[in-house]
């Protein structure tokens, strides 16, 4: 038998062994409330007595996993965010209500301060929102200092198809001098997540006494795009692509209960 962590985000849901985080493996939801068809089926042949999980995603979603684990006798530990973390690493939680500080955002920040002790960190998640956190390194503790929340890549994309059909949108390619619409509209999108990232960069530095400030790129949009990729590793310093943050996060807490 194995423990299994959980992550369940607005379009996907991503899980691994306790044992093996290296190789997560992730399912798109068949819709806004239902999980997916394939995740039922694997799940349904894995053998597992336990699920830690978070969630940001509807309830809906939340309570069809619950029940499938139910379904084969295990137990689901559902992990939000708290005020401050101890064990292998220490980080305190300013959000104004942490509580309210979305599970993937924390576990996603613990897991990049695991990986990247030492640095302060800008945390970049790409997905259905794009959200770019602040964690700053400082006397051998991390402080969580909040973040900036905009909407994701795909989100903009329809934005503009929705709210201006004549714009006739299509994904174009990153240049320097957009002379064509799709080109003009693709290389917009990217660097406005761009600028978002640089900004936070210099907030940060300004906050950081000592510990050189990096920039952690995850979630599913830096693996879909190939120009968010390019283009954050072309204008961004100390960049680092990790896509598997949240569930270092999960082991992080699971661990420390244990």
């Amino acid at each position: 038998m194995t423990n299994i962590l959980v992550d369940i985000g607005n379009s996907a849901l991503k899980w691994s062994s306790l044992g093996n985080m290296e190789k997560p493996r992730a399912y798109l939801h068949d819709s806004k409330s239902q999980l997916s068809s394939v995740l039922v089926s694997d799940l349904v042949k894995l053998s597992f007595e336990e699920a830690w999980a978070c969630s940001v995603a509807q309830k809906s979603l939340t309570t069809q996993f619950e029940e499938l684990v139910g379904r084969k006798g295990g137990k689901v530990h559902w992990l939000r965010a708290g005020d401050r973390f101890e064990g292998p690493l220490t980080m305190i939680n300013e959000y104004d209500s942490p509580s309210r500080l979305g599970a993937d955002r924390w576990f996603a920040a613990l897991g990049a301060a695991s990986q990247y002790y030492g640095n302060s960190i800008v945390l970049v998640q790409f997905g259905t929102a794009t959200t770019v956190d602040e964690i700053n390194f400082k006397r051998d503790r991390y402080v969580f200092l909040g973040g900036r929340i905009a909407p994701g890549i795909d989100v903009m994309f329809k934005s503009l198809k929705e709210r201006i059909p004549a714009l006739n949108v299509s994904s174009g390619d990153l240049v320097d001098f957009p002379r064509n619409t799709e080109d003009a509209v693709t290389t917009g999108i990217i660097e406005c997540q761009i600028g978002l990232i640089k900004n936070a960069v210099e907030k940060l530095k300004k906050k950081s006494d000592h510990a050189p400030v990096i920039v952690v790129l995850t979630g599913g949009g830096i693996e879909s795009y190939e120009a968010l990729h390019r283009c954050a590793v072309d204008h961004l310093p100390r960049a680092h692509i990790n896509t598997n943050l949240v569930l270092k996060g999960l082991a992080l807490e699971v661990q420390n209960k244990r």
